[in-house]
């Protein structure tokens, strides 16, 4: 059983005074076209990892659901948000003397209220933490004593009269840049603060992952590619953006935010930085990251991982978009026949070559197919 997020040492430092790995849209795994991480929540958390990020979505069915989703939940569905919290839940009840953090990208806007309603049907509320903004953060050990082990911060709007644990992210923690695509361009700009606010006086998430371009005409899309992880998450890609932000900012980074964690040094670099023993992960796990992950998502428990499948919608009697296949699951079948989930994008029969000339990892994993999509939830024909 680990102890105060990666060793005793820590019981006695505060909060604001440790560095925290985070995983990039935590809930987003392979095998998917957006997925960012190779192996569960759950997994991460057992592996070092004790910040999630959490991407909260409209669901497809009931757009008063709320889902893990990449953007969209046709690209990518993690299922119910309350599901992982309850996993969350269950990791900190076997795990009493850890504190984890949680944030929220709140891309559509769900009031707190709404948010703290998906907390509240789950078994994880006696966990959450409050702070008086004003108040110095407490030590790990004062936060494993009462209990209040898990940290919520959200990136809009916060509501901090209703919902006053649904912490404001930039009033607290400001982000650098997170839309890096050059892995010579990694900088320490601050990207996102609350107003008014001096970011040396607040924590910080130093965003180190890079995103691939596929270029559409005019249209450009970025996607995570997990070949570029073994250079992004090396120890010296690491060490050269925390030593520029730890000169720009006069303190390390609070949170490290990474894609693939399992691949190159990031849980060692954190470790170091926190002068604690590195953890270790299993070879099984890191032989899976190192050639495709094979994680399923927790909304597909029962798919097998295959390639993926560019569709061309050739007809575009709807509206034109492309799709990804994800695996074959009977659930999927009100959504688009055969476990098919939509990417929202502008069809272009040019994008697989574009794809895979740019990426020429991806050439076995993506085949090109036509359909014609009826309408936005009708059959493939």
């Amino acid at each position: 059983m680990t102890e105060c997020n990666g060793g005793e040492s820590l019981c006695n430092r505060s909060y604001s005074d440790i560095t925290h790995l985070i995983t990039h849209d935590s809930y987003a795994l392979s095998p998917n076209i957006a997925a960012t991480q190779d192996t569960t929540i759950v997994d991460q958390l057992n592996d070092g990892v004790r910040g999630i990020k959490l991407t909260a979505a409209p669901s497809t069915k009931d757009n008063s659901i709320i889902h893990l989703c990449h953007t969209y939940c046709h690209i990518l569905d993690a299922g119910l948000a309350t599901d992982t919290l309850n996993k969350i839940n269950s990791w900190l009840d076997e795990n009493p003397k850890e504190v984890v953090t949680i944030m929220w990208n709140n891309l559509y806007n769900f009031k707190a209220t709404q948010i703290a309603a998906v907390y509240q049907a789950s078994d994880i509320m006696p966990k959450v933490y409050y702070h008086e903004q004003s108040d110095d953060w407490p030590t790990l050990q004062r936060m494993i004593e009462t209990g209040k082990r898990l940290v919520n911060f959200i990136d809009a709007e916060a509501d901090n009269e209703q919902v006053p644990w649904l912490m404001d992210q930039f009033s607290n923690v400001f982000e650098t840049p997170y839309d890096n695509t050059d892995i010579n361009a990694f900088n320490c700009n601050v990207d996102r603060i609350g107003q008014e606010m001096n970011p040396k006086e607040l924590m910080y998430v130093m965003n180190h992952f890079l995103y691939g371009i596929i270029e559409l005409g005019s249209l450009k899309i970025e996607i995570p590619i997990k070949e570029q992880a073994h250079n992004s998450n090396n120890e010296k890609s690491l060490s050269d953006h925390i030593n520029m932000c730890k000169s720009a900012f006069d303190k390390k980074p609070n949170f490290i935010e990474v894609d693939f964690y399992t691949i190159g040094d990031a849980l060692s670099v954190v470790s170091s930085l926190n002068d604690v023993i590195p953890p270790s992960i299993s070879s099984k796990k890191l032989s899976a990251a190192s050639v495709n992950g094979t994680s399923s998502s927790p909304h597909h428990i029962s798919m097998l991982p295959t390639n993926h499948v560019l569709i061309d919608n050739v007809e575009k009697t709807s509206w034109e978009f492309d799709a990804f296949e994800t695996g074959i699951n009977s659930d999927d079948s009100e959504e688009i026949s055969d476990g098919y989930v939509k990417l929202p994008i502008i069809s272009n029969k040019d994008m697989r070559n574009n794809l895979i000339d740019k990426y020429p990892s991806l050439r076995n994993d993506v085949n090109s197919i036509k359909y014609n999509i009826q309408d936005e939830y009708g059959p493939v024909g």
